[in-house]
């Protein structure tokens, strides 16, 4: 019951703000990596251009163990991915205490992304290669 009951803070906690970030550029990044097509349909939040893959056996919204850990599409080299859970306490009084969860995947190798064509093209981008290393949290 208590597991149960970690997977449903789990999933209320970490679905909360997914969407934003990923629709958001990053300000220093010149090729923009494309995000993985398809993905994991969360009910009441809708599609997550994202696997989760989970423990065996695991509830939805997990996936099984070998799912896709990448965020990015036409991307070739290392990706490592790690879920973190914990509580953190506020400097109020009285003191609340939160349960925070995360979903860190950190990616290192060559992709093709998209890259901005010509900034007075309102948005049109071309296809481009690309090489680094980046945290996806």
């Amino acid at each position: 019951m208590r597991s149960r009951l970690g997977y449903v803070l789990f999933i209320l906690l970490a679905f909360s703000f997914p969407l934003r970030a990923q629709i958001e550029p990053i300000p220093n990044l010149t090729v923009e990596p494309l995000p993985l097509p398809g993905g994991d349909i969360i009910k009441g939040y809708g599609l997550f251009n994202q696997f989760f893959p989970g423990p065996p056996n695991a509830p939805p919204p997990f996936d099984p163990m070998n799912a896709d850990p990448h965020g990015i599409t036409n991307f070739r080299g290392v990706t490592a991915m790690g879920y973190t859970s914990g509580t953190a306490t506020d400097n109020q009084v009285p003191a609340k205490t939160y349960i925070v969860i995360t979903d860190i995947r950190v990616y290192q190798g060559e992709y093709v992304g998209g890259e901005t064509a010509d900034v007075n093209s309102a948005g049109a981008t071309r296809s481009a290669h690309a090489h680094g290393t980046f945290v996806e949290i």
